[in-house]
């Protein structure tokens, strides 16, 4: 009887750290990839991710210099995240900080950069840019993901305080069955 107990504690303890283990998603590429140079007009920044993702997640695009750059909208998708941009990225360096929510409620985030060289044509005069300001949306989202983040990791602490629990009520009814006899 003890090695079969032993043994389910052992399985249930395996099973439950096993599942949260292979839930997370990590990142599985991009569009424009870490490093690229992109030579013609950028409207949106594809993020592929090797499992699903929850709301909450989001993506915050920024000059080198730290110059926000307004994101129309941001859209999780099966497995995806992607940032729409209103107007083509202009000439310039770019960094993208992401952060998602695995379907184990695991936050993950990351970083990468990309270089916008579009040909500029000669009629075209160079525009003086001005800083854009980040959407209420984005802000929104980030608020939305920190307390989507703190309500699974608490239901995650929950699961895990439960299981542990029953697995000492379950040892201790073994142990004073087993010392009555």
């Amino acid at each position: 009887m003890k090695h079969i107990f032993t043994a389910a504690a052992a399985a249930l303890l395996v099973m439950s750290l096993s599942n949260s283990a292979f839930a997370h998603s990590h990142l599985g590429g991009s569009n424009p990839a870490d490093g690229d140079v992109i030579t013609e007009p950028l409207n949106e920044i594809v993020l592929n991710f090797d499992g699903q993702i929850e709301q909450g997640s989001f993506i915050d695009v920024t000059t080198t210099s730290g110059q926000a750059i307004e994101l129309q909208e941001i859209i999780i998708g099966e497995g995806t995240l992607t940032g729409t941009i209103a107007e083509p990225l202009p000439n310039n360096e770019y960094q993208v900080n992401w952060s998602i929510i695995s379907t184990d409620g695991h936050p993950l985030e990351g970083d990468f950069s990309f270089t916008v060289n579009v040909p500029v044509s000669e009629s075209v005069e160079k525009e003086t840019e001005e800083p854009s300001e980040v959407t209420n949306t984005v802000e929104e989202t980030k608020e939305a993901a920190s307390a989507d983040e703190e309500k699974d990791s608490s239901s995650f602490t929950t699961i895990i305080l439960i299981l542990l629990l029953v697995i000492i009520v379950a040892g201790g009814f073994f142990f004073f069955t087993k010392r009555k006899k």
